[in-house]
């Protein structure tokens, strides 16, 4: 596939992938994951950062990456600070003209917005990656129309291709911007085989649950907490950082958990955090496609998760995981119960869910991803 793309493009491939930070998030998490791949493929993938915030440290230097920090802002900057994002917009115009790529791809919102036109003005084909079910999509109080409205230009400005990493995330955009969900092509995250496993000498019958992400509300870490004070015997190691983070401290003290909930802060070695573990919990209100998950089900963790959107997508209830109602901790308690009393339950669960992680590799999604570039060029 990659030999007649390049064919195609008259030499070796090159495509940028922009992201407004590179966090130790999900949708972040994938565009790593996809661009190691599509470097192994032989394509020359050049990782654009816009603003300053990079959690991978230097573990991305060996990966024939391209990296480029353009540290164009530190702090979130507010909507009717419109100085501030046109000379973010002038700044990314005038590096992609130098950079001359034939394919960009944008991931997030502001990534679409500041670099999409930009790309298309410096002859790039470009494709966005819708990665969630973003809400603004669907409200119409000011900011929401007013984010609409950015999105809207900004893809018809660039001429933009869009994507979307599961059905729920292609039906919300369909609805929210009354295109055809055919129109929408599904790119699905990946997973990288290196790192993930099962620890084989592990007790099947440990108590260690782990939650992973930002500390947003949407996340519902607040639910876990809930949960284990009916969960005595239990410990919650809670990966990841964010604004929620002294509001859930507070909500475990209060509970009288605090000794059993270890806030691990940003981690770079959560593979080995998974294979420590014995459960993980996914109880967000809304997800696009949890790359989270994914990584648990590829550690040969059982998984508890609420039954919405996205999520259910990737999880079958009684199959590959134990699915709940959003925002009760009584379920949670009796899911997480029957996995660690049945055996035969969680010996199926975390076959299926091993199966399912292989259907995921990121060698498999970056091919999707190629043809997908082949096709752009195509409809020319």
């Amino acid at each position: 596939m990659t030999t007649s793309f390049s064919s195609l493009a008259g030499a070796k491939l090159r495509v940028g992938m922009v992201l407004p930070d590179l966090r130790r998030a999900g949708a972040e998490s994938a565009v790593v994951n996809l661009s190691r791949s599509l470097v192994q493929l032989g394509v020359e993938v050049h990782l654009i950062v816009i603003g300053a915030r990079q959690e991978y440290g230097a573990e991305l230097m060996d990966s024939g990456i391209h990296i480029h920090l353009l540290d164009l802002y530190r702090q979130t900057i507010r909507f009717y600070r419109q100085d501030l994002h046109w000379a973010i917009r002038r700044k990314l115009t005038r590096f992609f003209a130098e950079l001359s790529l034939p394919v960009v791809h944008l991931h997030l919102f502001h990534a679409l917005v500041w670099a999409g036109p930009a790309a298309r003005r410096a002859g790039s084909l470009t494709c966005y990656t819708a990665h969630g079910l973003d809400p603004w999509l669907k409200k119409n109080d000011g900011i929401s129309l007013w984010r609409r409205w950015l999105f809207m230009r900004a893809m018809k400005q660039a001429v933009c291709h869009l994507a979307a990493v599961s059905p729920s995330v292609a039906r919300h955009y369909a609805e929210g911007l009354s295109c055809p969900v055919e129109a929408i092509t599904l790119l699905p995250n990946g997973l990288s085989a290196a790192g993930w496993g099962a620890d084989p000498g592990k007790n099947s019958r440990g108590r260690k649950v782990i939650m992973a992400g930002t500390l947003y509300p949407l996340k519902r870490v607040g639910v876990g907490i809930l949960a284990l004070r009916e969960l005595p015997d239990a410990e919650l190691w809670v990966a990841g950082d964010g604004p929620q983070r002294s509001e859930l401290e507070r909500l475990a003290l209060m509970n009288g958990v605090a000794d059993r909930v270890r806030f691990l802060g940003v981690r770079s070695d959560l593979p080995e955090l998974f294979r420590a573990a014995d459960l993980f919990w996914l109880l967000s209100e809304r997800e696009g496609m949890p790359m989270v998950a994914l990584e648990a089900m590829a550690s040969a963790l059982p998984v508890v998760a609420t039954d919405v959107p996205g999520t259910r997508d990737l999880l079958r209830n009684e199959e590959n995981s134990l699915l709940v109602a959003l925002d009760q901790p009584q379920q949670v308690v009796a899911a997480s119960r029957r996995l660690w009393q049945d055996d035969a339950l969680r010996q199926q669960v975390v076959a299926a869910g091993l199966a399912t992680a292989r259907r995921f590799t990121s060698e498999s999604v970056a091919r999707e991803h190629l043809a997908c570039y082949a096709s752009l060029r195509l409809k020319l």
